[in-house]
């Protein structure tokens, strides 16, 4: 399409500038997010993300009446830190999508073969292991969102505290076993 500069110029010579001055032109620039800034965005999430997790840990523990240990705990934070690592480092080579399905995936499966064991069952260890792939799908869409990623990551905050509130809301903290009792049942 043309414009009209010329005739405005003209006019604007003979002191008629109004049209002139109202006109504007510009250029606006998308700033894309690259790999480094949806890194540091995941970094930002990685304090609910791994809290959340635990949570979901936590209740694997209470309702099957299992006993996990704190350095099984730390073990599941440092499978679940190794993420955001593995996150970065091949998000420099592969894309940020494709390194973070693979991120997910090997963390996913690692803490899923772990928690094998110290849950007990292999039924407990698939539903745990869909529980986080549903969590890492969560994050990886607010990611994704820039303009409703606080939205969506406050909405994401609410469903896991009002999921949480309402799994455990006849749970009878006081009945819980002991720190010196023996531990639950575990797999072969």
């Amino acid at each position: 399409p043309e414009s009209n500069v010329r005739q405005a110029s003209q006019r604007c010579v003979q002191s008629k500038c109004d049209a002139y001055l109202a006109g504007s032109f510009g250029v606006s620039l998308i700033h894309a997010v690259d790999v480094y800034q949806r890194t540091y965005r995941a970094l930002h999430y990685g304090i609910l993300f791994v809290v959340l997790s635990f949570a979901l840990f936590f209740l694997y523990e209470v309702i099957a009446g299992l006993r996990v240990h704190p350095i099984q705990y730390a073990l599941v934070g440092f499978a679940l830190i190794a993420f955001f690592l593995l996150l970065l480092a091949l998000a420099e080579h592969v894309g940020f999508g494709l390194a973070y399905l693979m991120g997910a995936g090997g963390c996913i499966a690692l803490i899923g073969a772990y928690v094998r064991y110290v849950l007990g069952s292999r039924g407990r260890a698939l539903s745990l292991m869909t529980f986080l792939g549903v969590l890492y799908a969560a994050l990886y869409v607010v990611l994704g969102s820039e303009d409703y990623a606080l939205l969506m990551g406050a909405l994401l905050v609410f469903a896991a505290l009002a999921a949480f509130m309402l799994i455990t809301r006849r749970l009878d903290w006081y009945a819980l076993p002991a720190p010196g009792l023996p531990a639950g049942r575990r797999a072969d």
